[in-house]
């Protein structure tokens, strides 16, 4: 979970504050509204953002994917019992 601290104006604060007052919100609960609503409409959007890899990322990707191609990778079933025996 990440927490943000958020610095309102007297009429932001009053304007949130009327708008949760319809629903029975206090402040916090109604600002959690708005934000899990315009996420929710992002998601409803099917638009999903897209993030630069670096060139060191992009190079261990596709070696990565080279060396499965070639066959030089194995199937881990259970992680702890593979990163003890490393």
């Amino acid at each position: 979970m990440t927490k943000v601290q958020l610095s309102l104006t007297d009429q932001e604060a009053a304007i949130l504050s009327s708008y949760g007052s319809q629903f029975g919100y206090n402040l916090p609960k109604t600002i959690r509204f708005v934000i899990s609503k315009a996420s929710e409409d992002f998601l409803k959007e099917g638009t999903t953002p897209i993030y630069e890899m670096s060139k060191k990322t992009e190079e261990k990707g596709l070696e990565a994917l080279k060396e499965y191609g070639a066959g030089k990778t194995v199937e881990v079933k259970d992680a702890e019992e593979f990163f003890s025996k490393l």
